[in-house]
């Protein structure tokens, strides 16, 4: 693959989409997400995050100092999205940025589908995975961006009883291959903006066998805590890497009515 032309002139021409390929940047150091002569494969959904991760970690092949390679993978199912993901639309876009893609079909029968997106997305990451595995790429690289890890950890809170979330980097398969999160610090109307600048095709794709998600209502939460205080979502994250266990109760205090130290 051919590395991009870096646009030295960025900066002037437009400072939003230069700020944005600087702050992932930063999140990619910062985290360590890419080494020399990584094989990245980019998991492409078509909507407005995937394609922004995609062209900004293109742009970032003219100047990172680490020497990389990237696929651009969309998986195309047999069930219809009521979105019309068409693969047709997404083929084109590649060919037209001069991305290397594939397209893998994603096959599955109609009485065997799960509830809710979750559902979908875990059939479409196991096809990346076995994409992955049989292409020799070693790390996936996914478009989950600010909103996507504190609307995941609000939901496991309330609803798995765990604090967790979405990692930067994780490690599967006795560390054969890492899921990277290069937008793991973007605000989601970070990548609205992006995609809007560059005109990303028009692709919402909305999996069809699920209804109101609760992934929904927490998005809606995170939304009107950072209408009201913008800065909510800088110190949430920040939060992720500050916490206070010394200020949180252990799980055997006063399981069997003790009190501890005494």
């Amino acid at each position: 693959m051919m590395k991009p032309v870096v646009n030295k002139k960025l900066r002037e021409e437009d400072a939003f989409s230069y700020y944005l390929v600087k702050k992932v940047g930063k999140t990619i150091k910062k985290y360590h997400m890419i080494d020399e002569n990584d094989r990245i494969l980019v998991g492409v959904s078509g909507g407005k995050d995937s394609l922004t991760l995609l062209k900004i970690l293109h742009e970032r092949m003219g100047f990172f100092p680490n020497s990389f390679d990237l696929l651009a993978v969309h998986v195309a199912s047999n069930l219809g999205c009521e979105g019309l993901a068409d693969p047709v639309l997404i083929e084109d876009y590649f060919k037209s940025e001069g991305y290397p893609y594939k397209i893998i079909e994603m096959n599955i029968e109609p009485d065997r589908r799960g509830p809710g997106s979750y559902w979908c997305s875990r059939n479409r990451r196991r096809v990346l995975f076995d994409t992955a595995i049989r292409l020799g790429y070693n790390k996936i690289a996914l478009g989950h961006h600010r909103n996507d890890v504190l609307e995941t950890f609000l939901l496991n809170m309330y609803y798995h009883a765990e604090i967790s979330t979405m990692l930067p980097v994780q490690y599967l398969f006795e560390g054969k291959i890492a899921i990277i999160r290069p937008l793991y610090a973007t605000p989601e109307h970070d990548t609205a903006g992006y995609s809007r600048r560059h005109g990303f095709p028009a692709v919402q794709c909305r999996c069809p066998t699920r209804g109101e998600s609760k992934r929904e209502m927490f998005k809606r939460m995170v939304g009107e805590i950072e209408r009201v205080h913008p800065k909510a979502g800088v110190n949430a994250m920040r939060a992720l890497e500050n916490v206070r266990t010394d200020f949180l109760p252990s799980p055997a205090a006063g399981e069997n009515g003790d009190v501890p130290g005494t």
